[in-house]
């Protein structure tokens, strides 16, 4: 090491200063331990020079699971007229499908209402099964899932409506009419005019169901 880089020995003053800010920032790091375990510190050293009181920020209760169901199920029995029973189970299904294809809740329950009107064995003519009323020989192997199990058949409507979404969303002005639309005709057929009025027909009926949830 050269001699303009080598280190001077620290005098007894400095040294004492050192001692100092490093008791302050252990004082320091004690009060927030304690903050984030007590909520409040009190600390002090033993010459008492040394006092911290730290308080927590009040933050707002969030509701539980368990609470956020009843509500959205509660919801659900006013607006479609559901036994409560029935509005319970579908309420935790429509929540959890929802959250993972980031839509609103209220647009699939009304979309689950359009199609079966909360009934998780009904079977159409042309072979779509469950509250979804999906075709199983078209949907089953991309969406991995037992349509006829009513949670799994909610989960696959939601995968579906999400991915119509994400597809009109680049060449419609409203993609969620338009996803509807798909969800209804197909995707090819959403603006054929031979399938038109079906599709409106379709769309506005879960408008309504909407406006109905939205307003209770």
């Amino acid at each position: 090491m050269s001699t303009s880089h080598r280190m001077k020995p620290a005098t007894p003053g400095r040294r004492r200063r050192c001692a100092g800010a490093g008791r302050a920032a252990l004082l320091l790091l004690v009060a927030a331990c304690a903050f984030a375990v007590a909520g409040t510190a009190d600390w002090a050293d033993r010459d008492g020079r040394v006092f911290v009181t730290v308080a927590l920020p009040q933050t707002a209760d969030r509701a539980t699971w368990a609470e956020e169901r009843g509500a959205f199920a509660a919801h659900l029995a006013r607006a479609f007229h559901l036994e409560p029973s029935v509005a319970d189970e579908f309420a935790g299904w429509i929540l959890e499908a929802s959250r993972r294809q980031a839509l609103p809740p209220e647009l699939l329950a009304s979309l689950i209402m359009t199609e079966s009107s909360f009934r998780k064995n009904v079977r159409s003519a042309t072979g779509a099964v469950g509250p979804g009323q999906i075709r199983p020989d078209l949907w089953r192997a991309w969406c991995g899932a037992d349509l006829t199990d009513p949670e799994e058949n909610i989960d696959c409507a939601a995968f579906i409506l999400a991915h119509y979404v994400e597809v009109c969303a680049r060449d419609a002005a409203d993609a969620e009419a338009c996803a509807l639309r798909s969800y209804n005709v197909g995707y090819r057929n959403r603006d054929n005019r031979y399938f038109a009025a079906a599709a409106d027909r379709y769309v506005a009926k879960v408008e309504r169901h909407l406006a109905d949830l939205l307003s209770t």
